[in-house]
């Protein structure tokens, strides 16, 4: 891996792998080896090895003894449970994010999805990532029920958003694109149940569900 930044403290260096993790730069079951994380991130081994650590009690890492750290791999199975779970947690803060946003705050949604759109257009896997996950969690939080808009982005945070895992295709990415003005859109009108079905098929994506069942079947046939 090359160094592409500098960070300094535990807390800093787990967080740039756990972004790292999420854009797809470090994938499914990529192995973590202390001298490289050293080296991309510019730390002493010691902080490599207590954010390992750190990330490991999260989740997003995997140690197995006498092998070193690895990206944890979440199978289709737990993906797809994990993905009716967002679908629930996100419709439900619906009504809320609706009576709450203001005409600022769907300017500001329409800025983010614009954002997201160059990245689609002009940027590498991070910069689709970050701007991505930032009209997220700006919808997100806007939701008055403080408890529930953590637990909605906790789960968004456990699912692979990786473009090979989110975005399967030139088209499908520029669907989000869209979806995302759509979003806004709904939520200017104040429409809460069609913002409550865009948010569902969004997450859901139905032509990515489809591909992962007929890999799979396939996988079985041979």
């Amino acid at each position: 891996m090359e160094s592409r930044r500098k960070t300094r403290g535990v807390e800093a260096v787990a967080a740039a792998i756990a972004a790292d993790i999420g854009s797809g730069l470090l994938g499914n079951g990529a192995w973590l080896k202390q001298v490289d994380i050293e080296a991309r991130y510019g730390c002493t081994r010691a902080d490599s090895r207590r954010a390992l650590e750190a990330l490991a009690i999260k989740g997003k890492v995997q140690r197995i003894p006498q092998r070193g750290y690895y990206v944890t791999v979440i199978d289709e199975a737990s993906r797809a449970e994990l993905v009716e779970v967002r679908v629930v947690l996100e419709t439900a803060a619906v009504p809320g994010i609706v009576e709450r946003a203001t005409a600022a705050d769907v300017r500001d949604l329409r800025r983010l999805a614009n954002e997201f759109a160059a990245a689609v257009k002009h940027g590498d896997a991070a910069e689709k990532y970050e701007t991505n996950r930032a009209f997220h969690v700006r919808l997100t939080e806007l939701c008055p029920n403080r408890e529930l808009a953590k637990l909605a982005l906790a789960v968004r945070g456990d699912l692979p958003t990786t473009p090979m895992v989110q975005w399967h295709s030139q088209a499908r990415i520029e669907r989000s694109c869209r979806e995302h003005l759509e979003i806004v859109e709904a939520l200017a009108k104040r429409d809460a149940s069609t913002l409550k079905a865009l948010i569902a098929r969004h997450i859901r994506q139905p032509d990515v569900a489809k591909k992962a069942r007929l890999n799979a079947a396939h996988e079985r046939a041979t």
